[in-house]
Order: C-alpha cells, then structure tokens, then sequence
C-alpha cells in the first residue's frame, strides 16, 4: 500500500523543499498559477497539460470511480473488514491517468506526469519559490515508486481490465444513425481520399459531434452517471440532451427515436433516467457533479439506499 508521507502533496500543503526567501526588497510578482477543486478537475487539467486526447482523459475517470466503488463496496460487506481508502486525490489522479494512457495507446512518461503535478501543487508565490522537482533525486524517486505501487493495486481493484467501455465509442454511430434518418449522401460509404479532398469533416468533428464528445467526458466526471449507467446510455443521452440544447427535436417523439436509433441496445426508462442527470450537468448543477456548497466532493453514493 502506498504510504501518506510518500504522496504528491503533504497534508500541510508544502514540499518538503523550503522555499527560499526572497533578497530583493521589490516585491516579486508570482507568475499565474490554477487551482485543481478535486480530482477529476485536477485529472482534466494534467489532461490538457498533457496534451491527452478526450478518450484518454474519460477512461482515466472510470478508473477514478472503479476505486470510489470498490473502497464504498468493501465497507458494505460483513464478512469482510473494510478497507481504507488508501489513495489521496493526487496520488490516484496521476494513477488513473498513468494507466489510461496506456490503455489508450497514448503513453506518457511517469515523470512526464509527475513533474507537472509537483508543480501544480507547489506554486511560488510573492515572498517564496519553490524550487522545481529535480531529475534524478531522492523525492522524485520516492514519488515515483508510489505511482508505481499505486498502479498494481488499482490493475488488481479493475481486475487488469483496462479498455472499458466508453459514450464515446458509440456517439458517432448514433449521429450517424439520428442525421441519416434525413435523406441524403451516405457520409460513411465515403473513402478517406473523397473526404479529405472535399474537407468532410468526421462526424466526431462536427458541430453536434464536438458538443457530445465534450459532454460524454464531463458525465463521467459524475459517479453515478458512469457508475450507474452503461457507455450506450450515456452516449444515446448525450446526443438527445445536446440536439435538445441546439433546438433539434425529434419529430416523432422521444420514445420512438430512441427505438430508431438505438433499437434494444437502450431501454427507454433509462434513457429516461439518464437525460435527467445529464442535462442538469449541461445546465451545471454542481450537485449533480458530486460536489457539496463549499466545492468538495461529496460521499459516495449509498447504493443500499
């Protein structure tokens, strides 16, 4: 298990490198920093530092809300001790993120990881710098092998399996299928040459498109969208919630468009259940986002209740 002391950022707020004070008698001007409210917010932020694509960042939040469901799961049983929750915010951020990128065929160096985080986390400010993480040294040692233990307890929590499924894997199938329900050219019978040539934009680059990937991703920030809803749902809801938004409304009802482009895959009370949840967080409702009046994130969900 990994250890508290060893984490990306101590309880106090601080390194363990003192900063040092400033000799000049000019007050210094702290360069612009951010500030991460949870995890998910910090995961998105490391995400664009990064430069990860959208699929990478989403994967990263299923694996969050693996490890929330598996510590919330352990303390529900009574032939078992519960378990703690052994992973601070920062620390399973990174984690998360580390193993997406390989699931998504998007690698990223551990210390490509961490040495932004460091400096996320220890912005100078007016009186003090602190100094940047160095490579090689002991500290960036030590964080380093507590990303790395942290990895192969969550591989274990999602039981090795890292290529989950996501909304985003089936928003372009059910563009396609909701636009091609109008008569007209059949984009996908298209070849890559005859696209490029003529600038067709992907059905992911469009302007529907562009909005439900961007909404797919935020859904699963949210522990009970990506918990309780499988990838087909939450993908059908956000197309609906989104062509709702842009003033686009099926002709023939809610319940026989859903059939038409969803056939089976989706039930219609879940569908239901879900554009609810999700156009509240389009509407942003910070509840709905797991997060309390003063921006922490709340308890988990009790799903015994």
């Amino acid at each position: 298990m990994a250890h508290r002391n060893d984490r990306v950022r101590s309880r106090d707020g601080h390194g363990d490198s003192a900063g040092s004070s400033s000799t000049s008698s000019t007050p210094r001007r702290a360069p612009p920093h951010f500030v991460a409210k949870d995890a998910a917010s910090f995961m998105a932020l490391m995400g664009d530092m990064l430069r990860l694509r959208e699929r990478s960042l989403a994967m990263a939040y299923l694996y969050m809300h693996r490890y929330a469901k598996f510590i919330h799961d352990s303390g529900s049983r009574t032939d078992s001790t519960p378990i703690r929750d052994f992973l601070d915010d920062h620390t399973l951020a990174l984690t998360c993120l580390s193993l997406s990128t390989k699931a998504t065929e998007s690698p990223r160096r551990l210390r490509s990881l961490i040495v932004p985080a460091y400096a996320l986390l220890h912005p100078p400010t007016t009186s003090t710098t602190t100094p940047p993480l160095r490579v090689p040294s002991h500290k960036y040692d030590t964080l380093r092998a507590t990303i790395v233990t942290a990895e192969l307890h969550l591989l274990r929590i999602l039981k090795f399996e890292l290529r989950l499924p996501l909304p985003h894997d089936y928003i372009p199938r059910i563009l396609d299928s909701a636009l091609s329900i109008i008569p007209g050219e059949d984009f996908a019978a298209l070849s890559k040459e005859r696209m490029a040539e003529d600038n067709i934009a992907d059905v992911a680059d469009t302007f529907l498109g562009r909005q439900c990937f961007g909404l797919a991703t935020r859904c699963l920030q949210v522990y009970s969208i990506a918990t309780y809803y499988d990838a087909r749902t939450i993908a059908c809801g956000c197309v609906g919630v989104v062509l709702d938004a842009s003033g686009i409304l099926p002709g023939e009802g809610m319940v026989r468009w859903v059939e038409r482009v969803m056939g089976r895959d989706v039930e219609v009370e879940d569908y239901e259940d879900v554009v609810t949840e999700i156009a509240a967080l389009y509407l942003g409702v910070d509840r709905l986002a797991g997060r309390q009046d003063d921006g922490k994130p709340s308890e988990v969900p009790n799903e015994d209740k």
